[in-house]
């Protein structure tokens, strides 16, 4: 087996755990869902910065099902490695809308170029903890200081296979505008805020389909495609943030494993066609 083909086969591999993790997640959060009608212009700002929304959310972040590992896959080097992120619930300035802060990777960097992301990176011994990681790595890349971010707490280790474990910190910044970052170019392209609203609209919940045949949760807004990790993240964190009634059933919805698309058989050679068409014969 060529390289390039035991890379497609792990990679076919992690996205059937992908799918089966959202499987799980999805009846993890059953429990707690309602049938009634959800309403995006029903969110109360007030109430998801609250204590309430936070003991809600963190709870939930706390618990997350491990994702499983597939067993044909043997650990890397990558695996020892941790980072974290910062899941920035952000309280914009004049209008009180909430929305979720991402960054867009530098063209410049060697993996993941110009992919849309959380601010965050990986831990140093100097950090103190995976909070101390976040806020540092989000005061590097896009010159937002701890001092402005409200600390929620630290979310459940994703340990992920063939890459490092990744801590989501979940943060709120208020009266916040996007004109207060200070961008290190070297790393971050852009910041941008998405309001949640528009995360939770039909047309804006997607799915990445793989010629493999598995599907994983995109979101798009805008010219803004949000997907991969950050895309799983984000799905997850809705789920615990968003009170049942107001998750929206697009949301709900099980990403489902679809057939990989069947190529058409190869058309023959035109000699080996010709040598067995009869019309084609003397």
């Amino acid at each position: 087996m060529s390289l390039m083909q035991a890379n497609r086969r792990q990679a076919a591999q992690l996205l059937l755990q992908l799918n089966r993790q959202l499987r799980s997640l999805a009846a993890f959060y059953s429990s707690t869902s309602c049938n009634a009608p959800p309403d995006v212009h029903q969110l109360n700002p007030v109430e998801l910065l609250g204590p309430e929304s936070l003991r809600r959310c963190m709870e939930k972040m706390r618990n997350l099902p491990a994702f499983p590992r597939p067993k044909s896959l043997t650990p890397s080097r990558r695996e020892k490695q941790s980072s974290a992120v910062l899941i920035a619930l952000c309280q914009e300035r004049g209008t009180n809308e909430i929305s979720l802060l991402y960054t867009r990777r530098s063209r410049h960097l060697r993996s993941h170029s110009l992919q849309i992301s959380f601010p965050g990176g990986r831990r140093d011994d100097q950090d103190a903890s995976y909070v101390d990681c976040a806020l540092r790595e989000t005061e590097e890349e896009i010159g937002l200081p701890r001092s402005r971010i409200q600390v929620w707490g630290e979310a459940n280790q994703l340990v992920l296979p063939r890459t490092s474990s990744i801590v989501p910190v979940v943060g709120v910044v208020h009266d916040f505008s996007i004109s207060e970052l200070r961008i290190n170019w070297e790393e971050v392209e852009e910041a941008f805020s998405v309001p949640l609203q528009a995360l939770m609209v039909p047309h804006a919940t997607r799915h990445t389909q793989f010629r493999s045949g598995y599907s994983g949760p995109v979101f798009v807004v805008d010219r803004h495609r949000i997907w991969g990790i950050t895309g799983y993240l984000t799905h997850l964190f809705l789920h615990c943030l968003l009170p049942p009634s107001l998750l929206p059933d697009n949301l709900k919805t099980n990403i489902k494993f679809i057939r990989p698309f069947k190529l058409p058989p190869k058309l023959p050679h035109h000699r080996e066609h010709s040598a067995t068409d009869p019309s084609m014969r003397t």
